[in-house]
């Protein structure tokens, strides 16, 4: 008997699943677009804050139509300066729309758009609609939130007092060290954007913050609040993806909420950027123990890179 044969009468064992390491809640439709609009007002303000002479210079921009936004950057293929941030979720979609905005970026040179959609986007053909066109499904990113209930008095992430923690502290963003925090986001990302970067620094709405290890950066993440939503972004580096701890970023995660809390944040909006099928593994721990529940997962669309078969 061949040996394929015999594998045949094999057992087949059933994949080992795990139960999910972090509530997962239905919200609604309008929940769902309070979670979105929290992260549209901090691109909004971000875009607004942006250096003319920067802006000029890196093809940067920003536009709306009604509640709808897009992001345009002709120097910079970054996702989030290449995206539809919203199409679907304040109202229904029109394959109009989708043409237009494609016509757009077509016109200033941009190779690979970005279209967010979710479960409650509108119409539900939208995705059909951009995969029509040519885009592809291109993963996506867990959307998770929490209310405003306080954490527990204790740290939720005090490290094991039998491991050192190598002098790990936790410093709000001033005007005096802007430029480390900026220069160590442009390192990880290799991008540009200190000029920018530091604009925000000081400016209504936001806060940052940095964890250092014996006085060096080692994580950063930012916090936005506006009409007492909260958004959380500006991370480096992105956990599972840029760097494969992560404990540096929940302990900045628990500063955000604690401050956030004190701060009237009614509403906190996060992504858990490397997703998991079973949604487990320690950014969906962590963000659990923080009080947060995963809403849906977004999905991204846009086209193949043209080196890609």
């Amino acid at each position: 008997m061949s040996t394929a044969a015999l594998a045949e009468l094999e057992p087949v064992t059933p994949p080992e699943t795990h139960l999910p390491e972090i509530a997962i809640e239905e919200v609604s439709r309008e929940t769902s677009r309070a979670i979105e609009r929290a992260e549209v007002a901090a691109w909004l303000d971000l875009y607004e804050a942006a250096p003319a002479d920067f802006a000029a210079r890196q093809g940067l921009s920003i536009a709306s139509d009604g509640d709808l936004v897009w992001t345009t950057c002709t120097t910079i293929p970054f996702i989030h300066f290449n995206c539809v941030k919203n199409i679907g979720v304040d109202g229904p979609a029109t394959e109009e729309q989708v043409d237009a905005l494609l016509a757009h970026y077509r016109d200033a040179g941009v190779m690979r758009p970005w279209f967010y959609t979710n479960p409650h986007v509108e119409p539900g053909r939208l995705r059909c609609w951009l995969e029509a066109r040519g885009l592809q499904h291109q993963g996506g990113w867990e959307r998770i939130y929490r209310d405003a209930t306080p954490l527990p008095d204790k740290p939720l992430f005090p490290g094991d007092p039998l491991i050192p923690v190598d002098d790990l502290v936790v410093e709000e963003v001033t005007p005096r060290i802007a430029s480390e925090w900026a220069s160590f986001i442009d390192a990880k990302y290799r991008l540009p954007t200190s000029p920018w970067l530091m604009a925000l620094v000081g400016r209504k709405g936001w806060r940052h913050y940095m964890l250092k290890r014996r006085g060096t950066v080692a994580a950063v993440r930012s916090l936005f609040i506006s009409d007492g939503a909260a958004w959380s972004g500006i991370d480096a580096p992105v956990p599972g993806i840029m760097a494969p701890s992560f404990d540096l970023d929940a302990m900045l995660g628990e500063r955000l909420v604690r401050d956030g809390i004190a701060a009237g944040a009614k509403l906190f909006v996060a992504d858990i950027e490397a997703p998991r099928p079973d949604r487990d593994g320690p950014a969906y721990r962590n963000y659990d123990r923080l009080g947060f529940k995963l809403a849906y997962l977004r999905n991204h669309y846009s086209y193949l890179p043209a080196h890609s078969s």
